[in-house]
């Protein structure tokens, strides 16, 4: 047993020497070291751990932490007259409700077992011990009656529990023929497509309060090549740089023979500066220093150096196709498939009759996917959660087509084989069951969202290492 307290006290000061070597607070309530760790050593006793690692001990110390926080928001709310507890009504629960730590008296059992009655006349015929048992009581009672009336705020409707219990419970198999523009791989698409789409969306590249930055670059000091030469590039960066806070970057530049090149207009919203790299702060500096401006070196995460000046200042402009090429391209190419798909579809429902869709698609190599168990809410393997697809499908009867579904360039054909539907008959049968596990969720969720939102508003001082 002294080994055992030898160890949780070893414990308890290793978690707190990390995690509680400052004072704590939660609301107004404040907690020194020695609280913490007086109160952590008897909750490491309470849930009878020994021999733990550390992750283990931080585990639970953060679990400890959370209970305080916990008995604070109840203990407030209680403070604040949410509930009151009487006398009269806390000794009829305790007559009722043993405290666990009463169980361990002997004197209350009969032939091994506990015995209700003995307990109840040991507080009627005993006053000191009915006080302590009270009073042990009192504060579990009180977190007790003030769950329940929180919960009991709680409310449904009847109507629409059943509702979404009709829809959620209707399931149906299906065998879905998938038109996926993506599989249509001879479609490529040209730098003519790309441009003409930029153009069409101009002004979605349009910007306003533009900058840029002229900049010389020494690359590559990383690179096998320039191995063991950083001390060369920085020195010479620096020499250009000190000749440009006199003559200028520009200047500069052509007197040393070294290539002057200017990034691409970027916006105060930017963090990536095309030519140089991302970098939220050399943005910011950018529009923080007026044009002509030299900024300091700078190094980038890459190992490149920079000798950089403010360029150009534009009340607006458009971010180039070049720097758009490859996504424009990208997108080009999926409007072009998509509109490919479309015509593919529309060729295939005009000629094909419905009870060879399935066959017909397979010829094509058309993918056809098989769902089982479709609900309103099923993420089909292999397509993903489409409510509009499985809204048809479960509202199409068995050994028939539902309506074609069309879902972003994706277009979609169920042939439903069989369908399980909940009727009014099964509600009535089973509606006081429903209700009562729709309420008791509503109740949780509801307690739930009491409890964050009365937590959220406190001020929490996490003892060091546990900051949140």
């Amino acid at each position: 047993m002294i080994k055992r307290y030898i160890i949780l006290s070893l414990i308890s000061l290793c978690a707190l020497t990390l995690w509680a070597s400052g004072a704590a607070r939660i609301g107004t309530r404040s907690y020194s070291a020695q609280e913490l760790q007086e109160g952590f050593d008897a909750y490491l006793q309470y849930q009878n751990r020994s021999n733990l690692s550390m992750a283990e001990s931080q585990a639970l110390f953060a679990q400890y932490f959370d209970e305080l926080i916990g008995m604070y928001v109840y203990n407030q709310a209680i403070a604040e007259g949410m509930v009151k507890v009487s006398e009269s009504e806390l000794e009829r629960y305790i007559m009722e409700n043993v405290p666990d730590g009463i169980r361990a008296i002997q004197d209350f059992y009969t032939n091994g077992s506990f015995d209700l009655q003995k307990y109840q006349k040991g507080l009627r015929d005993n006053p000191d011990f009915k006080k302590s048992v009270l009073d042990f009581s009192r504060e579990v009672y009180g977190y007790r009656k003030l769950v329940q009336k929180i919960r009991s705020e709680a409310v449904i409707d009847s109507q629409k529990v059943k509702t979404e219990w009709m829809q959620t419970g209707n399931s149906a198999d299906a065998e879905i023929i998938y038109f996926n523009y993506n599989l249509l791989s001879e479609i490529e698409t040209s730098e003519e497509d790309a441009r003409r789409l930029y153009e069409e969306n101009k002004q979605d590249y349009r910007r306003e309060h533009g900058r840029s930055l002229r900049y010389v670059a020494f690359r590559g000091i990383n690179s096998r090549e320039h191995a063991g030469n950083k001390a060369e590039f920085e020195r010479i960066s620096a020499v250009l740089h000190d000749m440009a806070t006199r003559a200028g970057l520009v200047n500069a530049a052509s007197a040393l023979g070294y290539e002057l090149a200017e990034t691409p207009f970027f916006s105060r919203e930017d963090d990536v500066i095309r030519g140089i790299g991302k970098d939220a702060g050399l943005v910011a500096q950018a529009f923080q220093n007026k044009p002509g401006s030299l900024l300091e070196v700078y190094y980038s995460p890459f190992g490149d150096i920079f000798v950089i000046e403010v360029g150009r200042e534009v009340a607006e402009y458009y971010v180039p196709f070049e720097v758009e090429q490859q996504i424009l391209q990208l997108a080009a190419r999926s409007r072009k498939r998509r509109e490919a798909n479309r015509e593919l579809v529309q060729q295939f429902v005009r000629t094909n009759k419905s009870p060879s869709y399935l066959q017909e698609a397979e010829k094509a190599g058309i993918p056809i996917i098989a769902a089982k168990a479709v609900r309103l809410d099923s993420n089909i393997p292999g397509i993903g959660m489409i409510d509009a697809l499985n809204r048809a499908i479960l509202s199409t009867q068995p050994q028939e087509f539902s309506p074609l579904v069309e879902q972003d360039g994706f277009y979609y054909l169920a042939r439903v084989q069989n369908r399980s539907i909940r009727t009014e008959r099964v509600w009535q049968v089973q509606r006081e069951d429903i209700l009562a596990q729709a309420l008791q969720d509503e109740q949780t969720r509801h307690l739930d969202e009491w409890y964050r939102a009365r937590r959220a508003k406190l001020e929490i001082v996490y003892p060091d290492g546990l900051g949140r």
